[in-house]
């Protein structure tokens, strides 16, 4: 397994470092607003740049289905008495891990950010928490999302399809808010979406 996620991750270093640098990005740009005093931004300034990486979460989880459908990686690995539930569960391993990641230095430095710039109050703990799940799981939702609208062969769908699913899935934040009803919604959606993948790589064939 250690062997495919490395594969895995070498495969993808173009996407998976871009999600990496663009949290770094949101990052400095975050802490350069806190010092420069303009800290009641940062809710527009993390939302904009958030829709950013949750694309390209979207677009790593369609890349790894699309490279494999366009190069066979699937049918060569299969032939090593690797099965394709392992290339799979490698592969969602690796995205999860790309948007742990990518989301979690930068939901901290957010919540240290106006922790510092805002008083808390009585409910403060919760909603950081809320809101922080919820971000972390439509991060993922919209890897799943990528990993469903890669198997097109059709690049203007796969485009389209990617910026489509992004807005559902922020649409869903921005329609409901945070909390347990909506993180129980992504969760949901993330058990059918990977479920379907699954029966779809194990049982198609590439």
């Amino acid at each position: 397994m250690l062997a495919l996620i490395a594969r895995e991750i070498r495969d993808q270093f173009v996407y998976i470092g871009a999600c990496c640098s663009l949290s770094a990005i949101m990052i400095g740009s975050a802490v350069s607003l806190y010092v420069w005093s303009m800290a009641e931004g940062l809710f527009l300034f993390s939302a904009v740049l958030m829709s950013v990486l949750f694309i390209g979460f979207c677009v790593l989880g369609a890349s790894q289905m699309y490279a494999d459908r366009a190069n066979r990686i699937s049918v060569l690995l299969s032939t090593m008495a690797v099965t394709r539930s392992r290339i799979l569960a490698a592969r969602v391993l690796v995205g999860a891990l790309t948007v742990l990641v990518s989301l979690i230095p930068f939901v901290i430095t957010i919540v240290v950010l106006l922790q510092i710039a805002i008083p808390p109050v009585k409910f403060y703990s919760r909603m950081v928490w809320e809101i922080s799940a919820s971000a972390i799981l439509t991060g993922f939702a919209c890897y799943c999302i990528g990993l469903l609208i890669g198997w097109t062969s059709n690049k203007s769908r796969l485009i389209l399809g990617t910026l489509l699913g992004v807005v559902l899935m922020t649409s869903i934040l921005v329609a409901k808010g945070f909390g347990p009803s909506v993180m129980l919604l992504l969760l949901l959606f993330i058990a059918a979406a990977l479920t379907h993948t699954w029966h779809k790589f194990t049982s198609v064939s590439l």
